[in-house]
């Protein structure tokens, strides 16, 4: 990917197709040190911490869906890998001090959590507050899924502290729905909107767009819709090709839908933006918008989704996840526990956490700040930055991006540009070291080597046009 040095709206030659990630990546030396040794070390470095936990399971499976689920056959299933879950929790209990960083955001995340019991919630809940610090808890995330949710679940996620629960609504169009399948029904898709804004504060859902076929009055249609439906929040995302589902590409291409270009997507993303705006919206992170004082800022001043502030956050801001492919992630450190349900459970019940732990240099915990930080969320607070650790490759692209006009100084802070923000994701990419990029890369390879997986130039490259040429045939 190369930064264009031109006075031009597109700013990157390419668009990098996987819009949310993690940094410092995963995929480097294997590490020797045990759990207790790492988190044990934590603890010296982290002055907040992030909770996640995973429930890997689904009643309905959608083909866009890029994370750990599978459906289930019977109850007891879901019941073992609960049981599983809490063993997880009190077994590092044991090995390290989990109440020696205070908690600021708790996410829970599917597959879908609603799957549990209001008894199993509450459970849960209960071993949560008895084991962590929750003194300084700013936020309690829980995903739904409407078909599973009732006025009892909810009284139950009210019970143990949630605060945002959020739905995967996606689109309300019934032809994307069908090409998703979801089962949902948009009757269903109202109650429980007004369900969860009668019980929670916040309540949050998901629109996709820029999908092969898909155009601009249909994404109007969306929006319309998304903002009519009355929630204090709405997630709205571009559809992330290289990771949904084999069965979406096979629909897409027998339906002949084309394929949505780079350049259609970054003006779908400034349509979304502008339309969120005008319709008492404000963006807050690099996908999410939140009913507020509309300025002309970039981002809102008055909400931020605190859990993205601690994957997406400061050097001393980490997180631990429980459950299937939970990550993990703290100074040096990042930890993903295995994929397997079966495999999970039967290590847990041996005594065993079931995960792989890869390690790597601090300079790249001191660079996520301005890799994820500053692009994902708008701007950084200079004083929280230990310049003199930050990965030395980090500190040179930032400098170029200052100069491309993507990114402004003052005293106190860093922030994107209103040009920088429609690119964040790119830089988010491009800030990174060239190591590092390398592996996000072969992550991307990996993807398209699945059969039936397909993805063109024109999704990828953005039209160039180089202005001395321009000149010289005008």
């Amino acid at each position: 990917m190369n930064l264009l040095r031109q006075q031009s709206l597109v700013k990157f030659d390419r668009q990098f197709p996987i819009y949310n990630f993690f940094f410092p990546s995963q995929g480097k030396e294997r590490s020797t040190r045990t759990f207790s040794e790492i988190w044990t070390e934590a603890n010296r470095h982290a002055r907040s911490r992030a909770l996640y936990f995973h429930i890997p399971f689904c009643d309905t499976i959608c083909n866009f869906c890029p994370f750990t689920r599978g459906k289930y056959s019977e109850r007891t299933v879901i019941d073992r890998y609960f049981d599983s879950l809490l063993s997880e929790i009190r077994m590092k209990a044991d090995l390290a001090d989990l109440k020696g960083i205070p908690i600021g955001a708790i996410f829970f995340g599917g597959g879908t959590p609603s799957l549990l019991d209001p008894d199993q919630i509450v459970e849960i809940g209960e071993l949560i507050r008895n084991t962590f610090d929750l003194s300084h808890l700013r936020e309690f995330s829980f995903e739904v899924e409407v078909k599973s949710l009732t006025r009892e679940r909810a009284n139950a996620m009210r019970e143990i502290g949630v605060t945002h629960p959020r739905f995967g609504l996606q689109t309300f169009s019934q032809k994307w729905r069908d090409m998703f399948d979801l089962t949902a029904t948009l009757p269903q898709v109202h109650e429980a909107a007004v369900l969860l804004k009668e019980i929670f504060p916040f309540q949050t859902f998901d629109i996709l767009y820029g999908m092969s076929g898909q155009d601009e009055e249909e994404l109007i249609s969306d929006l319309t819709q998304a903002v009519q439906l009355g929630t204090t929040n709405v997630d709205i995302y571009p559809i992330d090709n290289i990771v949904t589902q084999v069965g979406l590409h096979a629909k897409l291409a027998q339906a002949e839908a084309a394929p949505t270009s780079a350049m259609r997507k970054f003006s779908m993303n400034v349509l979304v933006d502008q339309f969120m705006r005008h319709a008492g919206f404000m963006p807050h992170n690099g996908h999410g918008y939140v009913r507020a004082p509309v300025t002309s800022a970039v981002v809102s001043d008055d909400y931020s989704f605190v859990y993205h502030e601690h994957v997406y956050g400061y050097h001393d801001f980490d997180l631990m996840g429980f459950g299937v492919n939970a990550i993990s992630s703290t100074m040096g450190h990042v930890t993903t526990n295995t994929h397997s349900r079966n495999a999970y459970s039967e290590k847990i019940a041996h005594g065993a956490i079931p995960c792989e732990t890869s390690e790597h240099d601090n300079s790249l915990d001191y660079a996520r700040p301005l890799v994820l930080r500053l692009a994902y969320h708008g701007h950084v607070e200079k004083p929280r930055l230990e310049w003199h650790r930050v990965h030395p490759e980090v500190i040179a692209k930032l400098d170029q991006l200052k100069q491309e006009g993507l990114v402004t100084e003052d005293e106190s802070s860093l922030s994107l540009t209103k040009l920088g923000w429609y690119w964040y994701v790119d830089i988010m990419y491009f800030l990174m070291p060239k190591a590092d990029q390398l592996l996000m890369n072969a992550l991307v390879a990996q993807r398209l080597q699945d059969p039936g997986r397909s993805f063109t130039k024109r999704e990828l490259l953005y039209p160039v046009v180089s202005l001395s040429s321009a000149a010289t045939q005008s």
